[in-house]
């Protein structure tokens, strides 16, 4: 009676797990393979590994792929019209600010104000985090490295969005309690959260399944 459970979409991208082999692309992903990875030689790698493309999480389409999975099957409140309160951990905030270019791109309409992204680079941080914990204020998607992961207690919170590997389970843990808190009426009429969703596109959950002690994290830089 004093959290709610979760539910979890864990969504592979096949490119992340399996990396690209050049053979079996369309003649038009081959044309594109060429152009981003042929060297400075001329040489042209037979196949990208996993490994490497876990750096790669810059691709345009990738992250296209993502923002339209959560804004169609995450959480929505006010009837429908918007996507509930959700938190999307970026890898850097290179990373983040990325996904906002790409989601003002994609979603317009919905405004300057309704994605930001929230790390200790951003100069009105404060000002920009007291905002997105106000159940009224926008923005409605916070991209976050690091500052939301822990010591926040947002209820509203029903969508969480893994775009980053977390190596340490106890980090991990916490970055899932953001998404616990309870909220009455945050559906109206008397409609309380009953759970909220977990979007895990880099393997967080099966990592932890293999290996459950996790490992250790590596340093972030201090606010």
């Amino acid at each position: 009676n004093y959290l709610v459970p979760f539910t979890a979409k864990e969504t592979k991208l096949k490119f992340l797990e399996e990396g690209i082999v050049y053979d079996d692309l369309t003649d038009e992903d081959k044309e594109q393979y060429e152009t981003l990875f042929t060297d400075e030689e001329g040489e042209l790698p037979e196949k990208i590994n996993p490994t490497a493309l876990n750096n790669w999480v810059f691709n345009e389409d990738t992250i296209r792929i993502v923002l339209k999975t959560v804004m169609e099957e995450g959480i929505k409140t006010d009837y429908g019209a918007h996507i509930g309160k959700t938190i999307i951990f970026a890898k850097n905030h290179n990373h983040a600010e990325k996904i906002l270019d790409i989601f003002k791109k994609e979603y317009p309409e919905r405004g300057d104000d309704y994605c930001d992204v929230i790390d200790n680079y951003i100069n009105y941080v404060e000002d920009l985090q007291n905002a997105f914990e106000s159940g009224e204020k926008l923005p409605k998607i916070a991209i976050s490295v690091d500052m939301l992961d822990t010591g926040i207690d947002i209820p509203e919170i029903v969508n969480l969005v893994f775009f980053k590997k977390v190596f340490s389970k106890a980090k991990f843990w916490q970055m899932i309690g953001r998404g616990t808190r309870l909220c009455p009426n945050l559906f109206g009429e008397g409609k309380d959260k009953q759970h909220f969703i977990i979007f895990d596109y880099c393997g967080n959950f099966e990592y932890f399944d293999e290996n459950p002690d996790g490992a250790m994290a590596t340093p972030v830089r201090s606010l």
